[in-house]
């Protein structure tokens, strides 16, 4: 079996889910993690997990890893996010491995944003362009808005591929929806690029006009006191459930019960966005009609009026018009959520993306003994 070294800088915060998606599957790549510091190992069992010290974290050395990456019989590098693509770009030099990077939002950005600069960035600031212009042998995309923000910096499309995240169809699946209550839901970290506050305005537009509905919102972050304090300015406390954080079972069975997804997301004022969002993915294959925004890759994942409906970033009346129509049709409802889950199926299902992940990296490993 060929194998795969995975670089990531954090082995696994809740919000990369994907990642182990990725690695845990049946795939025709064997897997090895490397990363500078493990999280939720319980969450997140898989082995071997290879963590750095401090002189990895801080100096970017690990005798370690060069030894196990010249010695461990590995085909390739792949990093997830361009920071952790520049952490691996010595290692795959030294080892003579081809490297590729998939780019997931905030990440490609940062190349020309002042934030670059910042103590915590300095290092892909300083990296970065030999990185992805020279020592990386493919760049996965995940929307054609980060295809062609890296190809403005330069890179060439030769060495460029929209790669689309996947999901469990088979998990994330339709439940019995009744009543006369229509169960809205947003799911995500409490960060500015979610668009909660818009949301939330939204939801409380429409309770003002009578509108019968319960608002669940999953996720936790830095903003939640200050999504707490709107639904407690608009008087939405009876309708609205913060849940914190949940395992991906309960986000499921959350999911079945729900009838519409709100995910209004917006550039960030650092630049950060959105590439292919999984809770949309997730809510759709649910059959749960998603309303997001013209934002990233959102637009990639909802087929606006076919399969749910696409707003224009922080338009509260737009996005409360298009809330409103879905609460009272329920047939409206039922034919989008299920052309919604149907397009998962066709586009989305993460063994057909494992699979063409398999493809991308026999693809890079023929690219780099082709170059060499």
């Amino acid at each position: 079996m060929p194998k795969v070294a995975l670089f990531a800088s954090t082995f696994l915060p809740y919000s990369q889910t994907f990642i182990f998606d990725e690695i845990s599957r049946p795939r025709r790549y064997g897997v090895e993690v490397f990363a500078a510091a493990r999280q939720h190992a319980e969450r997140f069992p898989f082995e071997p997990v290879h963590v750095g010290d401090w002189r990895y974290r801080t100096l970017n050395l690990a005798p370690g890893f060069t030894r196990r990456l010249r010695d461990g019989g590995f085909d390739l590098v792949h990093a997830h996010f361009g920071l952790a693509g520049c952490r691996a770009a010595p290692f795959a030099r030294a080892a003579r491995l081809p490297l590729v990077i998939t780019f997931h939002g905030y990440d490609v950005p940062l190349l020309t944003s002042v934030h670059r600069w910042r103590p915590e960035h300095l290092g892909y600031a300083l990296t970065a362009r030999r990185t992805v212009r020279e020592d990386m042998t493919l760049g996965l995309c995940a929307s054609e808005e980060l295809y062609e923000m890296l190809r403005d910096y330069g890179v060439p499309a030769a060495r460029l591929r929209v790669y689309r995240l996947g999901i469990d169809v088979d998990a994330f699946t339709p439940g019995r929806r009744d009543g006369d209550v229509a169960e809205v839901i947003a799911i995500g970290r409490f960060v500015e690029k979610k668009g909660f506050e818009y949301a939330i305005r939204a939801v409380g537009e429409q309770v003002r006009r009578g509108a019968r509905l319960r608002f669940t919102i999953i996720g936790d972050g830095d903003r939640e006191a200050r999504l707490r304090s709107l639904v407690a300015e608009l008087g939405l406390g009876a309708a609205t459930t913060f849940t914190g954080a949940l395992p991906a079972v309960q986000v499921q069975a959350r999911l079945r019960g729900a009838d519409i997804l709100l995910a209004p997301s917006v550039t960030g004022s650092d630049g950060d966005r959105e590439s292919g969002l999984l809770a949309v993915k997730e809510a759709s294959a649910s059959a749960v009609v998603p309303i997001g925004t013209w934002h990233g890759g959102i637009h990639e994942i909802i087929d606006d009026g076919v399969t749910g409906f696409l707003v224009p970033e922080r338009n509260v009346t737009i996005l409360s018009e298009r809330l409103g129509r879905l609460l009272a049709d329920p047939v409206l409802r039922a034919t989008l959520g299920a052309a919604a889950r149907a397009k998962m199926l066709r586009e989305y299902d993460l063994r057909d993306r494992l699979r063409a992940l398999d493809d991308h990296y026999d693809e890079a490993v023929a690219v780099y003994r082709a170059r060499r």
